[in-house]
């Protein structure tokens, strides 16, 4: 299929086609390639991970929009769908959901290297696909950048400031107050809920926001590695992450090392289309000037 734009929204040269494989020993994976008609194996091939339980085409059909203009600028994509997700069937076993994640992805990539002789890669997650990526490149040396969409972030004392001064712009002080009490209560109430949970159940596979300062440290280890990294954040994490440079307020070592994004009118699986193709946007001028 003819490539029709490009990353600044020119009409394109290149042109892609795109293939179903399935992927892995067991033959039980499926990802759908779109790889361009001419590319050089020095560029990285890019793997993009299910957001949660979605299957590949990712939400709103992002995932499908990402790797069609990727590939228009010469980057083979790959939107794979990991084991018992989508069209991928599971496979009994004793691994973990994040180890057969990680696994999945390698398999991926070793995949992407036969089909296209690409050696490095990028990867891009939503969500819980951010922290698969995260622990892929952890334990995986091809891997040279990251997207990351609402990877794990913390409040801070200044988004706690942040939000109140909101709500007394938004209620007035005595509303404010009233607000902040419930709010108080509520999170005593899951804190106490949570610890209760965490003692009396087995460990969870959802996701589960690590501690700080391992985070930190995760990231802190892959820069030192030299991988690239664009972390982008959405409007839909509420205090989470509700100022552009909140990265930052925790993890101030940072400053300079990444590229970061904010979007605080998008929700958590950009439904918007105007905020898909902003974000698009991002993604694909940080890809084409970290790694043409």
């Amino acid at each position: 299929m003819p490539a029709t734009r490009d990353v600044h929204g020119r009409d394109a040269i290149a042109e892609f086609r795109e293939r179903a494989l399935r992927l892995g020993p067991a033959q039980n994976l499926v990802g759908i390639l779109s790889r361009p008609e001419a590319s050089g194996s020095e560029r990285p091939a890019v793997v993009v991970l299910n957001a949660g339980v979605l299957h590949r085409v990712g939400p709103h059909r992002l995932h499908v929009r990402l790797t069609r203009r990727l590939a228009a600028l010469g980057f083979a994509g790959l939107r794979l769908d990991l084991a018992g997700i989508g069209d991928s069937l599971a496979v009994a076993g004793t691994r973990s959901f994040r180890e057969s994640a990680v696994a999945d992805t390698q398999v991926a990539m070793d995949e992407l290297t036969a089909q296209t002789g690409a050696a490095r890669f990028v990867l891009v997650g939503l969500c819980s696909g951010a922290d698969n990526a995260l622990a892929t490149a952890a334990s995986d040396p091809r891997v040279a950048g990251l997207v990351i969409l609402d990877p794990p972030s913390y409040r801070t004392t200044r988004a706690r400031l942040r939000k109140a001064a909101h709500q007394v712009a938004q209620r007035g002080l005595r509303g404010a107050l009233a607000w902040g009490l419930a709010v108080g209560r509520r999170e005593l109430g899951e804190r106490i809920a949570a610890r209760r949970h965490r003692a009396a159940a087995p460990p969870s596979e959802g996701r589960e926001t690590p501690p700080l300062a391992g985070y930190r440290q995760q990231l802190e280890a892959l820069l030192a590695r030299d991988v690239k990294i664009l972390a982008i954040y959405s409007g839909g994490l509420g205090e989470r992450y509700n100022h552009v440079d909140q990265l930052f307020e925790y993890a101030p070592a940072l400053r300079g090392r990444l590229t970061h994004a904010y979007f605080p009118d998008a929700n958590h699986l950009f439904t918007e289309r105007a905020q898909q193709t902003e974000l698009l946007d991002t993604i694909a001028v940080w890809v084409d000037r970290r790694f043409r």
